[in-house]
């Protein structure tokens, strides 16, 4: 017996069954066309080579700068004991091993220098760069510290020996003092001796001023040599200060300023301080600065 309603259930059914289809329908269609279009593969797969060429340009930046790293550190023990060493063959083996030291750092950083043109990432290759700066900027200033250092022992002045020289200049003083003491309190001499004493306080006093120009010849270079070096580390402040951002640039150049203005203090020649004031001048010009009534501060 059917019921009364069996065309309207019938219909219904039908009704249900088909939204039930189409619910179905819609999902798996989503899902054919998602899995069977490649680019979202493909995209996965490019992403996993860029993760992987990144770790791979990281790593050999780490390398290279563990090596730089490691050049540094030796090259900072090598120049501790050229300071306390005084036998002319460790000097000059001592030179040589920190020669060797530069000359394996200039090798890495054209390694260095070849990887970072190959590089894809801008992040990796800007650190590159900037290392590479970094590193030229130190080795400008090395050598002009070296420069500096040959052109002393060229003029044959040791600076390291200025306290022992101003020792022996107190000392013979004090002789020279003692010989004129005892020639005051002593009656005139006879003519041989007289003449035998005018020599002692002559050669005392031609040594005493002898010592005493080798003294302020050293004082001289000590100053010219303190004031080049003060002179590039303001420098090299002053160059790293072009790759940086505007408020990171305006603090190094501040910090650059300071160096220069310091040295200003106390030149130790007027080429010398011709040449601060003219860095000076392009660091104000460059901060938008004006030079004060009571000069630079």
């Amino acid at each position: 017996m059917k019921p009364l309603n069996h065309a309207e259930r019938t219909t219904r059914l039908w009704k249900f069954l088909a939204f039930y289809v189409l619910a179905l329908a819609l999902p798996l269609l989503a899902s054919y066309f998602l899995f069977s279009n490649n680019s979202i593969a493909d995209e996965n797969a490019k992403l996993k080579r860029e993760l992987e060429r990144t770790r791979d340009e990281q790593h050999k930046l780490l390398v290279q700068l563990d090596t730089l790293t490691g050049h540094l550190q030796r090259i900072e023990l090598t120049d501790r004991q050229l300071r306390t060493e005084t036998n002319d063959l460790v000097v000059g083996e001592l030179n040589k091993r920190s020669q060797d030291y530069l000359n394996a750092i200039a090798v890495t950083l054209n390694e260095l220098r070849g990887d970072s043109a190959q590089m894809q990432f801008l992040t990796n290759k800007r650190l590159a760069h900037n290392v590479l700066r970094d590193f030229d900027l130190f080795r400008s200033n090395r050598n002009t510290v070296d420069f500096l250092r040959q052109s002393l022992d060229k003029k044959g002045i040791d600076v390291s020996g200025k306290e022992q020289l101003a020792a022996e200049l107190a000392q013979t003083k004090q002789l020279l003092a003692t010989y004129q003491a005892a020639a005051a309190n002593r009656p005139a001499p006879a003519i041989a001796g007289s003449g035998s004493s005018g020599g002692g306080n002559g050669s005392s006093g031609a040594r005493n001023a002898d010592l005493q120009r080798r003294l302020q010849e050293s004082n001289n270079q000590v100053a010219l040599l303190s004031d080049q070096v003060n002179f590039v580390n303001a420098d090299c402040l002053r160059l790293r200060a072009s790759g940086m951002s505007k408020e990171q640039r305006k603090e190094m150049l501040e910090q650059a300023r300071k160096g220069f203005v310091a040295i200003l203090q106390n030149p130790s020649s007027e080429d010398m301080k011709a040449s601060v004031e003219k860095m000076i001048d392009s660091i104000d010009k460059e901060l938008g600065r004006k030079r004060g009534l009571f000069g630079y501060k």
